[in-house]
């Protein structure tokens, strides 16, 4: 008499998987009948073997309340299914993934299987369907639920159902009383897996053990920082006084140090390159820095040590460890063309004295590293450095920042009040930006502080003595806004005692192939290249969004790059600020012309005066002999816009340009 099995599996993949294993060591004188709970009636049944594809099943089908009978129940334990296993086993060390099954019970059953495999070295998160929250990241792990695996997920791992184990296939051919030799192929058809992956968990245990030494070897011996990361820039390692370091008392390790170092330390850190004793700025402070690669090929290893320069006259303060340091010193500043090394030249003066300084600048020209490079450079330079944005704060809220507060002074004033940002930078810089958002109020009364360098708290009686130099910048025309009313003249007047005007960067475009450069640097660790053409088109773009749109630009290319030269089809699309921006290019905050405009007329004037054709290359001849960068292609462009406009006229040959009246008129206004 033939016997006749029923299976029960849970889904229908599950199902299929796991009938196809035990059919391949069942004959065919035994009749299966296989059902999956997931989309069907599973219906009454008799059978002399009922296989059930693990415990969770058998608790469901417990449930379910059919009417069915059976001689033998084999309940079988499961495990992981070798024949994509190497693919977990070769992940990087400390990888995060989500490892994702249909019910939490089997997806822990499957995250303790890898472990118990010896897979320690990846970080598994739990995923189900209904989970209340989890951890967005871009690979999964999963035991043939692919359907199941969430949206954010770029890279799976698909392992297949978790097969029958080999102990309960025992089990069967034992109620079945079938000879175990007829199993043997499936263990060696799995014992070829086993080894190659023992191998691989074996050699990523002792490139763990071999760094592990390494690092013990270095702390121990060592009393200076000590930090360790991935080419990706993922922290492994950081002691106590690399945390100190970065003021903060938080383990720093699986964090990105690209989110905790600043920008411009990023080229020194996640680059390849080694080094030894390099002073760096961190936090404010300047550290000897050593870099090496691990022993394993991959780690980066930085070791810091104090000079000594700042602790020994600072001592003292403790702003440091609130974070009130300026970030940024003048070789931050990106750009070596006749433009931006005279506007260096000019803040590196400025900073010598104690002059209230305002720069002025369109937006993502690098008023803030300006600011900060003038401190760097100062007297004032070992003392805090604080910076506010009135843009970023209510009206009510700037008062109180400034210049602080008593007890009591007003409707959830703080116990004890506060102190301002004034008094905090005693002895040092406050850096205003965007002063020309600031309300009349506070004008009337940061006029009083620049008079009288003295303040008084909201709320407050007593007058105080402060010691501070104000470093004021704004994208507005201020100018304009005092001729408007809306901007005190005598405070615009006390803030540009000192001076500083930031060129945009369509007026310095030698310094794009520098600034690219150096924004790959810091966007990766990887060796990435950009093609000519590319280089072509942004020299022909003209940048509204200044420095800030550009590495916005390079960062977007570095992360849908293709290959490890960035190609024209990796850009944004940049074009459409062509259009929504054409006239603020060629109007500048005053509404004359802008600077570049008002440069070539003027060219245009000097080569008339001395009987020369104002030709294009004779203009950029004459524009480059001044301070400006400027290609042949950008003056075609500005001579068509004069044209359209009526300001000059293009003759044919080789007359050139020459200016009309309103070309004239309007070079008066510019000088104005």
């Amino acid at each position: 008499m033939t016997e006749k099995i029923v299976f029960i599996a849970g889904s229908f993949n599950t199902k299929d998987f796991l009938l196809k294993q035990l059919k391949e060591f069942i004959s065919d004188k035994y009749i299966i009948e296989a059902y999956a709970q997931e989309d069907e009636t599973i219906p009454d049944f008799d059978c002399d073997l009922l296989i059930v594809s693990s415990i969770e099943m058998k608790n469901e089908l417990d449930k379910l309340n059919l009417n069915y009978n059976y001689k033998d129940i084999v309940v079988c334990e499961r495990s992981v299914n070798f024949d994509y296993i190497d693919q977990v086993a070769n992940l990087p060390v400390n990888e995060e993934v989500l490892l994702v099954n249909d019910e939490p019970e089997t997806t822990e059953s499957s995250i303790n299987d890898l472990r118990e495999l010896g897979l320690i070295h990846t970080k598994y998160y739990p995923y189900f369907p209904g989970i209340s929250s989890y951890k967005k990241l871009k690979t999964a792990i999963t035991p043939g639920e692919t359907k199941k695996v969430p949206g954010c997920i770029t890279n799976i791992i698909d392992l297949g159902p978790r097969i029958i184990s080999i102990n309960s296939m025992y089990v069967i051919m034992d109620k079945l009383n079938i000879d175990h030799r007829y199993i043997s192929f499936i263990t060696q058809k799995y014992m070829k897996k086993i080894i190659n992956v023992s191998k691989r968990i074996s050699e990523i245990n002792n490139n763990v053990n071999e760094l592990n030494g390494y690092l013990n070897n270095i702390i121990n011996n060592l009393v200076n920082g000590i930090l360790v990361f991935d080419d990706n820039g993922y922290i492994k390692y950081a002691n106590e006084k690399m945390r100190n370091l970065f003021l903060t008392d938080k383990k720093l390790e699986n964090k990105n140090l690209r989110n905790i170092i600043d920008k411009e330390l990023h080229a020194y850190f996640l680059s390849r390159d080694a080094f030894e004793n390099k002073v760096l700025s961190i936090m404010g402070e300047s550290i000897n820095v050593t870099k090496f690669i691990a022993p394993n090929g991959k780690d980066i290893v930085v070791t810091t040590n104090k000079t000594g320069e700042r602790s020994n006259k600072i001592h003292n303060n403790d702003y440091l460890l609130k974070g009130h340091v300026a970030k940024y010193n003048i070789d931050n500043i990106i750009g070596s063309g006749k433009l931006m090394t005279e506007t260096k030249k000019t803040c590196l003066k400025l900073a010598r004295t104690d002059l209230t300084v305002l720069i002025e600048g369109e937006s993502g020209t690098g008023k803030e590293l300006f600011a900060s490079a003038i401190h760097q450079n100062s007297q004032r330079k070992y003392g805090p450095y604080l910076a506010i944005n009135f843009s970023a704060l209510p009206d009510e809220l700037i008062e109180s920042e400034l210049f602080g507060y008593e007890e009591g002074a007003f409707t959830g004033a703080k116990k004890g009040g506060k102190v301002g940002l004034f008094e905090l930078a005693d002895g040092g810089t406050i850096f205003l930006d965007e002063i020309g958002d600031v309300s009349p109020k506070v004008q009337t009364k940061l006029l009083r502080v620049l008079q009288e360098k003295e303040i008084m708290m909201l709320g407050g009686t007593t007058i105080k003595k402060v010691d501070v130099r104000i470093i004021a910048a704004t994208n507005k025309d201020l100018r304009q806004m005092v001729a408007e009313k809306q901007f005190r003249a005598d405070l615009y007047y006390r803030l540009k005692i000192g001076y500083l005007y930031l060129p945009p960067l369509r007026r310095r475009m030698n310094d794009i192939n520098e600034l690219v450069s150096y924004f790959i640097r810091i966007g990766t660790s990887k060796e990435v290249s950009i093609s000519q053409e590319v280089i072509d088109e942004f020299m022909k773009y003209r940048w509204f969004g200044n420095v800030r749109e550009l590495e916005s630009t390079i960062q977007y290319m570095i992360a849908v790059r293709t290959k490890n030269t960035l190609e024209m089809t990796d850009l944004p699309d940049i074009r459409f600020f062509e259009e929504a921006f054409s006239d603020p290019e060629c109007v500048n905050l005053h509404n004359h012309l802008s600077d570049e405009f008002v440069d070539t007329l003027n060219s245009i004037y000097t080569l008339q005066n001395q009987n020369i054709a104002a030709g294009r290359e004779k203009i950029t001849e004459l524009l480059s002999k001044s301070d400006s960068d400027v290609t042949v292609s950008q003056i075609r462009r500005r001579l068509d816009f004069l044209e359209s406009k009526g300001y000059i006229i293009k003759k044919r040959g080789r007359k050139g340009a020459v200016l009309t009246e309103s070309g004239f008129n309007a070079l008066k206004q510019g000088h104005n």
